[in-house]
């Protein structure tokens, strides 16, 4: 039986083997802040006070619509991510997810070659590296699978 770091290599061999194939959904978000996405003025009045770090772009909840996540600095030592759509005409903030402290990353691929994309962030805090995969499922992020996200958030 394969330890936790052993499902983690694998399942970081099997990413690298189709991100190199061609196969299935990969979208890298530039590592910037669009401060002209139409959702992010919904940011700005929720967390006004929060200095956003990076935000992404991609249909999260598999409606045909773009949405947006926002990670943002929520303390000196700690950062957060939500996400922001559209639903039934009125707009809509998830709950509030941790997120890694420095070298923020969001790349989005289709893993299991069904709807939702999956949204991988990664990052650091120190000399501590984590990833986490989530899927959007109901309204909120559901953590498929990650390796040190508890030391880099």
């Amino acid at each position: 039986m394969l330890s936790k770091k052993g499902w983690a290599l694998v399942l970081l061999v099997l990413l690298g083997i189709t991100g190199c194939s061609g196969k299935g959904q990969i979208k890298e978000t530039s590592q910037t802040i669009d401060t002209k996405h139409v959702l992010y003025e919904h940011f700005l009045a929720a967390y006004g006070d929060k200095k956003p770090l990076l935000t992404g772009v991609n249909d999260i909840n598999n409606d045909g619509r773009e949405d947006l996540i926002v990670i943002y600095q929520d303390t000196s030592v700690t950062n957060k991510m939500v996400a922001i759509w559209e639903e039934e005409g009125k707009v809509a903030i998830s709950e509030p997810t941790p997120a890694p402290v420095e070298n923020c990353r969001l790349e989005w691929r289709n893993i299991d070659d069904k709807a939702p994309i999956e949204l991988i962030i990664s990052g650091s805090k120190g000399v501590n590296v984590g990833y986490a995969i989530y899927r959007w499922e109901n309204g909120s992020f559901v953590d498929l699978f990650g390796e040190g996200m508890g030391n880099c958030c």
